[in-house]
């Protein structure tokens, strides 16, 4: 029965993280005492610090800057092309709602 007693910790935002970081670096505030209060391990609330430090609230994202922006760049060409699409469709939609039997006719 080893897991029955074993801690669960809950998951935490980067709003959350940066609490913690300040609290610790500009407050002075104990780890152990932030870690209880968010229920998360003094070793995470220690990462956040490390990761503060080297990147910034950048370092909280499990993505780097690089990958950010390379995803949005496919989103943006998504919608871009998903947009195109519907526009190539729309003069055909004009088209057969002025059919006169609009209704034997299937939504696109």
């Amino acid at each position: 029965m080893h897991g029955q007693f074993r801690k669960r910790y809950t998951q935490t935002t980067q709003e959350q993280k940066m609490y913690a970081v300040l609290e610790v670096l500009k407050n002075g505030r104990g780890r152990k005492e932030l870690a209880l209060e968010l229920n998360v391990s003094v070793n995470s609330i220690t990462t956040w610090i490390r990761k503060f430090k080297e990147a910034g609230e950048n370092g909280f994202s499990s993505y780097s800057q690089e990958e950010i922006m390379r995803l949005k760049e496919i989103e943006k060409k998504y919608n871009e092309q998903k947009a195109l699409e519907l526009l190539k469709k729309l003069p055909i939609y004009i088209h057969l709602k002025n059919l006169p039997y609009p209704k034997m006719v299937k939504k696109l």
